[in-house]
């Protein structure tokens, strides 16, 4: 019989001091520095910990949607009575995922959940998938990102397919059949014994004809030829095909119908499974993006065993993640926090905001730090030019870069008499508290650097926990 790990064990105590003393200096919330620490006394820490947990790990992946179906998911499993966990700060390189794994180990390095879901950066899925072995991976999408870090859409997508080629006999894997570089991965091959699960929004009623003026991805993904998409969800994400080889949108396994937008915070539908099951679900998110979130989450969980018929009673309990669509107040004004990082994310959230908000003003907050990318000009092709024709907003707009936004709206557009520039997060909320409506929360776009900025300064004013106290 093995003896204890002593090197592991070391890891893990290492970690939890490195932890404690930062959350206590404020020097961050220990979602990340943990992890590092831990790694440099044990390269195999992560392998062994994932290897502990009961059921397996779920990695959740892809450029946009990962905090949300993340935490959709383990509100599904936590539902049936598992226990899991998870790294809801968001925090998904590597050291993150390791530092959100040490936080459920004991002295001894032993995991004791039932299963483990972790989102993951999409540029390093494959690596992670290497060390976890997991027994889940969840594909959302595959858009433009912080193009000074991934490039074009191809390099996520390669590295997307990366991760799948390197999945274990035994594991399943759960992908976007609207998006057609998710679902062309099947194409390409897969290891022997995964299993593939596609999932997608099965409602015509709730698409267009007609794809955005700008989109991510027009060819398809194996001839090169320009696809014709019948029907657009979203971004590039719809019912496609290609004239020339013929590859199309696949049916999905799972599919989300019947959609209804109940305002800004929530959603109706029914999630149907090709296995004969449908579930009625109410979910407190709003926008169409969510309802491909839910639908993902639902395919991931009846992969994992979680009976479908517990996902409305589960869900009407969830709670939006750290920034994406959370309520908060500043000065009596009630604000919701939109993470709004590259062009597919600020669109899909701007068209939510236009359909289901009631808010006379709008915040756009856009910094470029180095977890934003230093490249804005994904700004430019956000269609902003409706905006320009939307006369009863106003805009506030802030950040390291507001300027630049400001000149983005004007080519749109918009007056000069409807923008206010307040780049930093104190003048942004005290002008936007000053115009909000009462009972009525203001839309707040914001990139990631800008968002964690806004969610402190939120935090000191007593509204809302810090973000790595999230669950």
């Amino acid at each position: 019989m093995a003896g204890p790990d002593l090197r592991l064990m070391a890891a893990v105590g290492a970690s939890r001091a490195v932890g404690a003393t930062s959350r206590k200096l404020r020097l961050g919330g220990g979602t990340t520095l943990p992890g590092d620490f831990a790694r440099a006394l044990d390269p195999g820490v992560l392998r062994k910990l994932a290897s502990s947990v009961r059921a397996g790990v779920v990695l959740v992946t892809g450029t946009n949607g990962k905090t949300t179906t993340s935490a959709l998911l383990r509100t599904l499993v936590q539902g049936s009575g598992l226990r899991v966990g998870g790294n809801p700060s968001g925090s998904n390189l590597l050291y993150g995922l390791t530092a959100a794994a040490l936080k459920w180990a004991d002295v001894r390095g032993r995991v004791d959940l039932d299963w483990l879901v972790l989102e993951v950066d999409e540029l390093s899925a494959p690596q992670a998938v290497a060390e976890v072995c997991p027994r889940g991976l969840v594909i959302l999408n595959a858009f433009r990102d912080q193009l000074d870090r991934s490039f074009e859409i191809d390099q996520v997508a390669a590295r997307l397919q990366e991760a799948v080629l390197g999945l274990s006999p035994g594991a399943f894997w759960v992908g976007n059949a609207d998006d057609p570089r998710v679902a062309s991965f099947e194409s390409r091959g897969t290891a022997a014994g995964v299993t593939r699960t596609l999932f997608g929004l099965n409602d015509p009623g709730i698409g267009h004809t007609m794809l955005p003026a700008v989109v991510d991805s027009r060819s398809c993904p194996r001839c090169r030829a320009e696809l014709e998409f019948s029907l657009v969800y979203y971004a590039h994400c719809g019912l496609y095909h290609c004239p020339q080889c013929g590859f199309s949108r696949p049916e999905p396994q799972v599919g989300a119908e019947t959609v209804q937008m109940k305002g800004p915070d929530g959603l109706d539908m029914d999630v149907v499974g090709q296995a004969g099951w449908r579930a009625a679900v109410s979910v407190p998110l709003g926008g169409l993006y969510n309802a491909a979130n839910v639908a993902a989450a639902m395919a991931a969980a009846t992969a994992m065993g979680v009976d479908p018929a517990l996902a409305n009673t589960s869900l009407a309990q969830f709670q939006p993640s750290f920034g994406r669509s959370q309520l908060a107040t500043w000065r009596g004004a009630r604000f919701r926090l939109m993470l709004a990082k590259n062009p597919a994310g600020l669109d899909e959230n701007l068209t939510a905001v236009l359909a289901l908000d009631k808010s006379p003003v709008i915040a756009i907050a856009l910094n470029d730090g180095v977890a934003d990318g230093r490249d804005i000009s994904w700004i430019w092709d956000v269609d902003m030019e409706r905006l320009g024709t939307t006369p009863r907003l106003s805009f506030v707009v802030s950040g390291t870069r507001a300027s630049e936004l400001a000149l983005r709206l004007g080519y749109a557009g918009v007056s000069s008499d409807r923008i206010s520039v307040r780049p930093l997060p104190a003048e942004a909320l005290s002008e936007l508290a000053g115009r909000a409506l009462p009972g009525v929360p203001v839309p707040c776009l914001l990139t990631y650097t800008a968002m964690l900025a806004w969610h402190s300064l939120l935090v000191r004013s007593g509204s809302g926990t810090p973000f790595f106290q999230a669950t």
